[in-house]
């Protein structure tokens, strides 16, 4: 049976927000720890979330259980997610996003009742990623921790399916840029499918989280625009790790994940300067560390952990 901790255990309320972006409307869930001192300032999480994921699938999970232990968290919905707006939907380009997560710690930084001082990082899957990107060139945030994230898409894919696959594959997301060039029409694929059906997430473990009652949410939907997959073959947030420090950078992951795969995690710790840890997890799969209590409960003991020393 796992265990919870999470060191303190405050009462927690959940507020719908929304903040502007590069003039396209953000929304997102601000949970906020009921601590005995309400008018005290409060360090701050953003927290981001896994590839196609909305607010409340597994950023919304770490968030809430983050704010438990007395910090304030924000999950969004990125541009062209969810509640949020932007066009075309379901549709993924790395640059906006840093942007709307950019403008979120700016965000969390107008609160009143939120120290600026004290502002960190979270992010799982997908979201790892662009979090150490984040705290790489954005010095507001003063700690970071990184868990089962996706840090070299084009090297993990070119892995998984070897180089003729690759090529095979690029081209036919290649058709679907020139379909959308000469119709207008965005071109979709399912964001998960079974038995091995074409899919944003292939295989059957990505499925069993979105496309069963373990992650449902009424603003999550089962498609992603064929260019954001071309898009995301350039994300690579492993050469930012070396220009996180002195921000603290906590890296959690799997040791098993054909995903996410551990080396890529192990590259950037070794290339980011100190203060670092990694921390190691022994799962069967990727999205161990989505829900599964055993994994998540230790990996948010140590977030909070990490987030306490360096945030206080």
């Amino acid at each position: 049976m796992a265990t919870k901790d999470f060191k303190r255990d405050f009462q927690v309320s959940k507020k719908k927000v929304s903040f502007q972006s590069e003039e396209i409307k953000v929304v997102g869930n601000l949970f906020r720890p009921h601590k005995p001192k309400e008018d005290e300032s409060l360090p701050a999480v953003l927290v981001a979330g896994a590839m196609t994921g909305v607010k409340e699938q597994v950023a919304g999970r770490y968030a809430e259980d983050i704010a438990k232990a007395g910090y304030m968290t924000l999950v969004i919905d990125h541009r062209h997610f969810g509640e949020s707006e932007g066009r075309p939907r379901q549709h993924e380009d790395p640059a906006k996003k840093m942007e709307d997560f950019k403008n979120a710690v700016s965000f969390l930084s107008s609160l009143k009742d939120v120290d600026k001082g004290r502002i960190g990082a979270c992010g799982i899957s997908m979201g790892g990623g662009y979090m150490l990107q984040l705290a790489a060139f954005d010095r507001r945030v003063k700690a970071v921790a990184i868990v089962a994230s996706g840090l070299n898409l084009a090297d993990t894919l070119l892995e998984m399916l070897g180089k003729d696959g690759f090529i095979k594959f690029l081209k036919e997301f290649n058709v679907g840029r020139q379909i959308h060039y000469e119709t207008g029409e965005v071109q979709y694929i399912p964001a998960v499918a079974t038995d091995n059906k074409p899919a944003a997430m292939t295989g059957d473990e990505p499925f069993e989280y979105y496309g069963t009652s373990r992650a449902w949410s009424p603003g999550w939907v089962n498609r992603y625009t064929t260019e954001s997959i071309e898009n995301l073959m350039s994300f690579n947030a492993i050469p930012s790790a070396h220009h996180v420090s002195p921000t603290p950078l906590l890296i959690i992951h799997g040791r098993n994940d054909k995903y996410c795969f551990p080396k890529f995690a192990q590259e950037a710790y070794e290339l980011a300067g100190e203060p670092k840890e990694i921390f190691w997890l022994d799962t069967s799969n990727h999205i161990d560390l989505y829900d599964n209590e055993k994994y998540v409960y230790p990996a948010i003991n140590k977030i909070v952990e990490w987030f306490t020393r360096y945030l206080g």
